[in-house]
């Protein structure tokens, strides 16, 4: 699916954001309301032609002096017309930024036609998820600081990939390669392939979950944010060949920071 993406392609998209927020500060909330829709559609000229939508919404409440509990919902949606099928690059790759505990690109739709463990990930077209905060000062240390902890849990999924399974990329008129030396390259889930020129997708709605800690500092620089998060649940793959293949990849330590100007 890579090699088929090589090359010169042209993307003309447009798009609007509709943004709402009742938030007492846009840098450290305590209350009100965020949330933020922005649908796109590319196919205005170009090559590609796809419809997406993506939005966040969050809500912060104080409860009391040292205490701010946070709720956030995610959610995206990406659909290609006009008879096309969508770009392995034009699909959502998650990770942390939707369930802390996981790898970048470490849940969601994976080839695994290789039958080993080095299952790689190709996106998906839909994911959502939703995050339970809370945000409280280090006790023992001047509020001056601006160092803050949190716990949370996370939960969230991401799926549907749409692009193409099968490749004629030595233009040769067929699609090179079967599943056990008899069945058409493609046509049985889960099952180990030689193919070279057909991808073997495991996609799964498997809900992703973490709970953890994380370490927030308003730094001169801007925010800082260590998180520490165990996955509590995860799509473990399936055995093919003796191998597991197509699991989750977990990540427990992450590291964000933001620039304000």
């Amino acid at each position: 699916a890579i090699k088929e993406a090589a090359g010169d392609r042209w993307t003309s998209m447009a798009g609007v954001t509709f943004n709402y927020s009742t938030l007492d500060n846009k840098k450290n909330p305590r209350s009100g309301w965020y949330i933020d829709v922005r649908p796109e559609v590319a196919g205005i000229g170009g090559d590609a032609k796809y419809f997406r939508i993506a939005g966040d919404v969050r809500y912060y409440h104080e409860i009391n002096d040292d205490f701010v509990g946070m709720i956030r919902l995610q959610g995206g949606h990406i659909r290609a017309f006009g008879g096309e099928k969508l770009n392995i690059l034009d699909h959502y790759f998650l990770g942390p930024s939707l369930v802390r505990g996981f790898a970048p690109s470490g849940i969601g739709p994976r080839d695994i036609s290789n039958g080993d463990s080095r299952a790689s990930a190709i996106g998906g077209t839909t994911y959502f998820g939703g995050t339970v905060e809370v945000q409280f000062p280090v006790f023992g240390l001047p509020k001056e600081l601006g160092m803050k902890g949190a716990i949370f849990a996370d939960a969230g999924t991401l799926f549907g990939y749409e692009g193409q399974t099968s490749f004629d990329l030595n233009k040769d008129g067929q699609i090179n390669g079967i599943i056990n030396g008899t069945a058409p390259c493609g046509s049985a889930p889960n099952t180990f392939t030689t193919a070279q020129e057909c991808i073997l997708v495991r996609d799964e709605k498997t809900i992703r979950s973490s709970v953890g800690a994380s370490l927030l500092w308003e730094s001169p620089l801007g925010p800082i944010r260590f998180d520490y998060a165990w996955a509590l649940t995860k799509d473990k793959g399936v055995i093919v060949n003796g191998t597991r293949v197509g699991q989750d990849r977990t990540q427990a330590f992450r590291f964000s920071s933001g620039f304000g100007f």
